[in-house]
């Protein structure tokens, strides 16, 4: 009779524990695969995140009214900035006050425009926020009571009750209006970074943002710079060309940095982007939003 022969006990549990390290050899590599993908994935996420915030920050930055920094809504430091957006037509030319004195036009709370219109609805400043800038480069932003044509075919006076214009009046000064004043501002303690537009409400631009700074990069005669933590003032104003340390110095550009984390993977990035402003110069002059007021 034939003896059939099989596994033995010993045999099945020597092949069961090689069973066993083969399988978690290979588990713990998929593990550790699925872990390194995750991580990967999260520091995308982060990466992405603060690549979109920055481009928004810095598209508006780029599109501030004559690359000019003011102090409203916000004030204007290392973790807020503020600036003008133009939302609609403008360049209308201002032509002298009826005293023809310069003293008259800056206490004035009107001025009169060169416009080709019909009927003053037409330019659709009642109401809003519009910018009032020199050739030397003084501006000043105020709130449009009432807009009506003067009996003139292209004369329209411009009223802006409890704003006095403030600047001189010189050839080539323009009237800008549907103008925005915008806001950044980064709240460490919440760690939210907000969007307001003039008077109106705070509005989350990001949230869980680790760090968000703004350097101000000064340019000298030579080409050399210097970054500021918070512009120059003059008279409490923003000024693009200004003094420090005894040498003229233009703003040429802005540094703004974004930071973020994902606590669950510790991945910690930072995002930083140079924003060139906006070459305002005319006739070798440099033009700054140096005066802002906003009138309810």
């Amino acid at each position: 009779m034939r003896k059939i022969s099989g596994i033995t006990l010993v045999e099945l549990l020597i092949a069961l524990g090689i069973f066993a390290t083969v399988l978690a050899v290979s588990s713990q590599g998929i593990i550790s695969g699925l872990e390194s993908q995750r991580k990967q994935e999260a520091t995308a996420a982060v990466q992405s995140k603060l690549r979109r915030v920055n481009d928004v920050v810095t598209q508006q930055l780029r599109s501030a009214v004559f690359g000019g920094i003011t102090v409203t809504p916000y004030e204007s430091n290392n973790t807020s900035i503020s600036f003008a957006l133009l939302s609609g037509s403008g360049g209308y030319p201002v032509i002298p006050h009826d005293s023809g004195n310069n003293s008259s036009f800056i206490s004035s709370a009107n001025l009169q425009i060169l416009a080709d219109v019909a009927d003053e609805a037409e330019l659709g400043l009642e109401g809003k926020q519009a910018l009032l800038i020199n050739a030397n480069g003084d501006a000043v932003i105020f709130q449009v009571g009432n807009v009506q044509k003067n009996g003139n075919a292209y004369k329209v006076r411009v009223v802006h009750p409890g704003c006095a214009n403030t600047i001189d009046y010189t050839n080539n000064t323009l009237l800008f209006g549907n103008l925005d004043t915008v806001g950044i501002s980064y709240d460490a303690t919440s760690k939210i970074l907000y969007r307001t537009t003039g008077a109106n409400d705070e509005v989350p631009l990001a949230y869980d943002i680790d760090t968000f700074s703004v350097e101000y990069i000064y340019e000298y005669d030579d080409g050399s710079t210097v970054a500021l933590t918070s512009p120059i003032l003059n008279n409490n104003f923003p000024v693009k060309k200004g003094t420090y340390n005894s040498e003229v110095v233009v703003l040429a550009r802005l540094k703004v940095t974004i930071g973020a984390t994902d606590s669950a993977y510790d991945i910690s990035r930072t995002y930083s982007n140079q924003v060139e402003l906006v070459d305002t110069s005319a006739d070798n002059r440099i033009r700054t939003l140096r005066g802002v007021t906003v009138c309810d």
